[in-house]
């Protein structure tokens, strides 16, 4: 397998759409890198397809980073097709690559057309996947989070295959529980700073933990992008010292919503700590009123998240490999990825 893990020096750099060509393939069409002036034209599309909004700060947030790439497909001045993703550095059984969260695919309803390769959806895919996903691109793997039927249309155009499927993990809050909680350093914009040296050190003690998996980077800079200073969720961050040393020994993420339930968003910690992690999540949860917490996680790691009777049920949510461009064998990705909500961009 090593030999086919060969990007890890691979720098990661901005492509400025100069040297993407314009797809003439169906000449009504120009395909092309989005840029931060299609950000408007965009927003409008998430609305129309999504029925909900997409506000120029969310844009931001997620498209004017180094590691996040779009493509966009016009006709003659209207944005009919968006195709977008979330790159990631990644720990690939235990070495340095990069991957790349497929996101925000988008096709105006009155654009849409039989599935074939001068459809506006399958110009944007293949752009994107070959220009950005595969050996000698600067990510190695795609992946995301799609239902079962975009998992089918990704499989009938060749673009992706399933390697793995999401599981949700549930746990009833008992009002009354208690737990010594006064100690937990809860995180914001003004002590952030103080412990993300801290931060990077439970990444770089945990992350040997997968060294037979893949997991994207844990590290300070992933837990201010996606939660701290995410647009318009609300987040609550913790980390948990040491008893007798007071040395922070996880650190773990809550999303408390109004319908009573919290997520786990994320959690960084040894698997011998992680039953009393999830207690104290419940007991924080109790505190907001919440009557349950819920954990997504990938399939390969059902055992783990088996603790204090869980409720576990598979989602319709598969987990693809890139086949659209030439990359890593889609079977030496099969039941490898450690995922949680934190790692998708939505929730």
């Amino acid at each position: 397998m090593d030999k086919l893990i060969h990007v890890e020096d691979t720098p990661v750099t901005h492509n400025d759409g100069d040297n993407i060509e314009v797809d003439n393939s169906a000449s009504i069409y120009t395909t092309r890198f989005a840029t931060a002036a299609d950000a408007e034209a965009i927003c409008r599309l998430f609305e129309k397809v999504f029925k909900e909004k997409m506000t120029l700060a969310h844009w931001r947030w997620k498209y004017e980073r180094e590691l996040s790439r779009a493509i966009v497909v016009y006709r003659d001045e209207q944005l009919v097709a968006h195709y977008g993703g979330v790159g990631t550095r990644i720990l690939l059984e235990g070495k340095t690559s990069t991957a790349m969260q497929v996101t925000d695919l988008m096709v105006d309803p009155q654009a849409r057309n039989a599935v074939r390769s001068n459809s506006p959806f399958y110009l944007s895919a293949k752009k994107f996947l070959e220009g950005f996903v595969g050996f000698d691109k600067p990510f190695l793997l795609g992946y995301g989070f799609p239902s079962d039927r975009a998992m089918d249309l990704s499989e009938k155009l060749g673009l992706f295959t399933p390697v793995g499927n999401m599981w949700e993990a549930r746990w009833s809050v008992k009002q009354d529980q208690t737990l010594n909680v006064k100690n937990i350093i809860t995180l914001d914009k003004n002590n952030f700073q103080k412990y993300e040296a801290k931060i990077n050190s439970l990444w770089h003690k945990f992350s040997h933990h997968f060294s037979n998996h893949f997991i994207c980077d844990k590290n300070a800079d992933y837990f201010k992008w996606r939660f701290l200073f995410h647009p318009s969720k609300k987040y609550s961050i913790h980390i948990v010292p040491g008893r007798l040393t007071k040395v922070p020994k996880a650190i773990f993420v809550l999303r408390h919503d109004q319908n009573k339930k919290s997520m786990l968003m994320d959690i960084l910690c040894s698997s011998l700590d992680l039953e009393n992690i999830i207690k104290l999540a419940l007991v924080m949860s109790a505190h907001k009123g919440s009557s349950e917490v819920i954990a997504w996680h990938s399939d390969s790691f059902k055992k783990v998240f088996s603790v204090l009777s869980s409720v576990q049920e598979p989602l319709a949510i598969k987990i693809p490999a890139n086949i659209g461009s030439v990359g890593l064998d889609p079977e030496l990705q099969k039941n490898k990825w450690w995922f949680m909500p934190g790692d998708t961009d939505y929730l």
